[in-house]
């Protein structure tokens, strides 16, 4: 297989809560996320052979981090509508 290009790396899943959750809760729900225990499960299984490997929950935002998606959606003419 040859490639012709080769984008950045960027996360193939993403989690969150909605905008308007109470502060409290929200707060709970990022706890929950970055201190959850991968050891054994099938996360820790499927991405450990990721580039880089992942061993935990990282924080992402759709401005930075999904980016390069982004970027490649406009030069492929690709647009994205909510019904």
């Amino acid at each position: 297989m040859v490639s012709i290009y080769k984008s950045q790396s960027f996360p193939t899943t993403g989690y969150g809560y909605v905008y308007n959750l109470k502060p409290e809760l929200a707060a709970k729900v990022k706890e929950a996320f970055f201190t959850f225990n991968w050891e054994g499960t099938a996360l820790q299984k499927e991405f450990k052979s990721a580039e880089p490997p992942q061993e935990k929950f990282i924080p992402i935002t759709f401005k930075d981090t999904w980016a390069v998606v982004r970027q490649i959606d406009d030069a492929m003419g690709v647009s994205y509508t909510c019904k």
